[in-house]
């Protein structure tokens, strides 16, 4: 009776070890101990057929950024115009004037103000002043005028052909913008010529009403 119970707690003994290898895929479990077997390796590394895990990197996840607005572009800074020509206004024989200077080539003049044309022709001859002549030998100056219904705007430019060249012609009736003349060339008005050698004016202008009275002829100049 003895031997029977030791066999049948054998049988059980083997009975219970083998369960706790197949329960624990193959591994030896002790019971009684929470400690792992010395030695024993991950179920992953003992058996190439169970799944591995395998680290996985972040993939690191793009971040929207909100785009800044546009920056404006900076305007280019304005340029100023070129002054093609000053005015000087000077006094003389107890009259007033407006001496313009040119300062670009090919400067033209446009009638400010309508109108009918008046040309003259001067010559300087043996020291004076003559209309009417007709020397070919010596310069023609010519004076241009617009005569208005209240008013007469005249200038005065260089020796005809050389230094001005006139875009009218006497009697034509003007509007404003009409062009009049332009100077082609360098040189000094007939001013120098005939009054004064020492103005450096290249077109000498006067504005007068139908009466002989002055007025400023400045305010078709500004100077631009």
């Amino acid at each position: 009776m003895k031997r029977v119970v030791v066999r049948l707690a054998a049988v059980t003994l083997a009975c219970l070890i083998t369960a706790g290898v197949l329960a624990g895929g193959g591994r030896l479990i002790v019971f009684g101990t929470g400690l792992p077997v010395a030695g024993a390796r991950s179920a992953s590394s003992e058996d190439p057929s169970l799944p591995v895990a395998i680290p996985v990197q972040a993939t690191p996840q793009a971040v929207a950024v909100a785009a800044s607005p546009a920056q404006p572009a900076a305007a280019p800074a304005e340029t100023a115009p070129a002054v093609r020509y000053s005015a000087t206004p000077f006094r003389s024989g107890g009259r007033g004037y407006l001496g313009i200077t040119s300062r670009a080539p090919g400067l033209s003049f446009a009638a400010p103000i309508p109108g009918t044309i008046e040309i003259r022709l001067y010559q300087f001859i043996e020291g004076e002043v003559r209309v009417g002549s007709n020397v070919p030998s010596l310069p023609f100056f010519p004076y241009v005028t617009i005569v208005s219904a209240d008013a007469r705007l005249t200038y005065r430019p260089g020796a005809l052909g050389s230094v001005a060249e006139l875009s009218v012609a006497d009697g034509r009736v003007v509007v404003v913008g009409d062009p009049l003349f332009r100077l082609v060339d360098a040189g000094r008005s007939s001013w120098a010529t005939f009054y004064d050698a020492r103005a450096p004016y290249d077109v000498v202008v006067s504005l007068q009403t139908l009466g002989g009275r002055d007025l400023d002829p400045a305010v078709y100049f500004g100077g631009s």
